[in-house]
């Protein structure tokens, strides 16, 4: 009979705790009688019948034995692993019906998830009435995935504990030919439950349910075991993939650093000649490794910056090398803004960008205790995606295209979907974005469920659409800054220029001073929006910290005074 959520809300973990201590004074004991064999060795001298037929009776009794002792000692493994899957199962039932009471829903006896009101559509309903009904139904359908989840790994559990008893039950745990103790070992191996794989091709809500359900001890195994499992899945907590990134990180530069001595010692002969056909077969591997190891050497500068970092993506199977960074506790924040760059972006050259978020991070919380607020903030480098490249060639990887933006936008749509799903409640969610890192991110917000409150785009050729009421977003959340001698904020590449996108904010990037009289410094050009100290930078910490009504306000343009007039003459300037 398969499991029900009423069965599962009755599970305790208490009962296990006693069973595996029983197991293991019994293993003990029994592993104790390997003294107790030794000293009931025929003696020597002892010849006949009588004594073949004692030793053929110890021979059964041992084996027997090493059988009971492998059974024990599986049991005990499978009782204790068993025990930290219902301690995952108690957990994610627990975090689950703490989810249902945080956004007013109700879980019925059998699993079904409903709102504690009656959501009613009118004809005369805003847009924002809508958005409201659309977050609710959202919390519905995340709450019904918790449940799902802790269902799966309940009767994941179940199945696997149940088909190791019956083996036992039937005596089909073998305990070898070998001494005690090595039954013990080959029944510990035997009675190995391993643990709930995550959900193939999960959303990041189903990731956030899956890895909710795992005990303490689980999460440490897969870490230490399955690292791959969890570095770049949307859902998982940020402390998590940090560690799994980490260990998948140091893997990777021994790897790298091998192989690129193995090739270079390949490509001179003894004579101290190239080795044209073994160059010619392995320089594209070559360049590639070059590339990572740049990467890697960049990242472990940043992640030896003093201050706290979190390292939330690392993938190292795409043409260039793609990785998250964050400064400060994403977990925990009150406050967390996601950074996309634009065009030639690399994380071999990320370091100026994690300089630049820390800065930001700074301000943002300098400006909130300025208030007399406390809140806390995490700013995030996202480079989860291939940034277009001078002169890149590959499928959709052009300074013209938006294939890279497209592809980027979808995964970065995961990205904050995972980061809220990750938390039992939202934080105060801002995207940033520059140059076509705001195509990206354009083409990510018109992706639902992403939970962005704000956007600060900068330097924007186009965000994939000429209307903001595509992108998923609360009413006024969308702000922008074009800097003057700015060519790329009036391309229009990508949609229409947003300087003059309807419903969209604009910040001031040139000289300013904000409304407590303190004097912020301007930008121009394409680079310097994040400048420490600039106009830019101080209208971004207060979008970030949540109090966009304190930035400073001003429409500035780039080369043209009208943004229309971009069209008729910049649209083939990146091809």
């Amino acid at each position: 009979m398969a499991l029900t959520w009423s069965d599962i809300t009755r599970w305790r973990h208490e009962p296990f705790a006693t069973a595996e201590s029983r197991l293991r004074t019994t293993r003990r004991d029994m592993l104790d009688l390997a003294d107790e064999l030794a000293t009931m060795g025929l003696p020597r001298s002892w010849t006949g019948s009588a004594s073949q037929t004692s030793g053929n009776r110890l021979r059964i009794i041992t084996d027997d034995l090493r059988d009971v002792v492998a059974e024990v000692s599986a049991a005990f493994t499978a009782v204790c692993d068993a025990a930290d899957a219902v301690l995952g199962v108690v957990t994610a039932v627990d975090e689950a019906q703490e989810y249902a009471r945080l956004s007013s829903l109700v879980i019925s006896s059998g699993g079904t998830v409903s709102m504690s009101e009656l959501l009613v559509c009118r004809a005369d309903d805003t847009e924002a009435d809508v958005e409201a009904r659309r977050v609710r139904m959202a919390a519905v359908d995340e709450c019904a995935t918790r449940i799902s989840e802790a269902l799966r790994k309940a009767e994941d559990v179940d199945a696997d504990l149940g088909a190791l008893l019956r083996r036992i039950e039937l005596n089909r745990i073998d305990g070898g030919t070998g001494t005690l103790a090595q039954a013990s070992a080959i029944g510990a191996v035997a009675g190995d439950l391993g643990v709930l794989e995550p959900p193939r091709g999960g959303t990041p809500t189903e990731n956030a349910a899956w890895w909710a359900a795992m005990s303490p001890d689980e999460r440490a195994l897969v870490i230490a075991q399955h690292p791959g499992w969890i570095g770049n899945r949307d859902g998982v907590d940020a402390a998590s993939r940090d560690l799994a990134n980490r260990a998948l990180l140091d893997d990777r530069r021994t790897h790298v650093d091998d192989r690129l001595a193995e090739l270079v010692a390949g490509f001179v002969r003894p004579d101290g000649t190239l080795n044209d056909a073994y160059y010619a077969a392995n320089i594209d591997e070559y360049t590639d490794l070059l590339e990572e190891q740049g990467a890697i050497e960049t990242l472990d500068e940043i992640l030896g910056r003093p201050g706290e970092h979190q390292l939330l993506g690392l993938d190292f199977t795409t043409p260039r090398t793609q990785a998250v960074v964050a400064n400060g506790d994403v977990d925990t924040a009150d406050h967390v803004a996601v950074f996309t760059p634009g065009l030639t972006s690399t994380v071999e050259g990320m370091g100026g960008y994690d300089a630049s978020m820390a800065q930001l991070r700074n301000r943002t919380e300098d400006e909130l205790f300025r208030r007399g607020e406390d809140g806390t903030v995490a700013t995030v480098t996202w480079l989860g995606y291939q940034a277009p490249q001078w002169g890149t060639t590959f499928a959709g990887d052009s300074v013209a295209l938006s294939g890279s933006a497209q592809d980027g936008g979808r995964d970065l749509a995961a990205y904050f979907a995972g980061l809220n799903a990750s938390r039992m409640t939202d934080p105060d969610l801002t995207a940033l974005a520059h140059s076509y890192g705001s195509t990206t991110t354009g083409y990510g917000l018109q992706h639902e469920g992403t939970g962005v409150d704000r956007v600060v785009f900068f330097g924007s050729p186009g965000l994939g659409t000429s209307d903001l009421g595509e992108m998923h977003l609360p009413e006024g959340g969308a702000y922008y800054a074009e800097a003057k001698w700015d060519p790329v904020g009036d391309l229009g590449r990508f949609g229409s220029d947003p300087t003059g996108l309807e419903g969209m904010n604009h910040l001031e990037t040139g000289d300013a001073s904000s409304e407590d009289g303190r004097d912020w410094q301007g930008v121009t050009g394409h680079s310097d929006y994040l400048q420490d100290g600039s106009t830019s930078q101080y209208s971004m910490a207060q979008v970030v910290g949540g109090h966009p009504e304190d930035a400073v306000s001003g429409q500035n343009v780039g080369l043209l005074t009208d943004p229309l007039d971009a069209q008729p003459w910049w649209p083939d300037l990146l091809r």
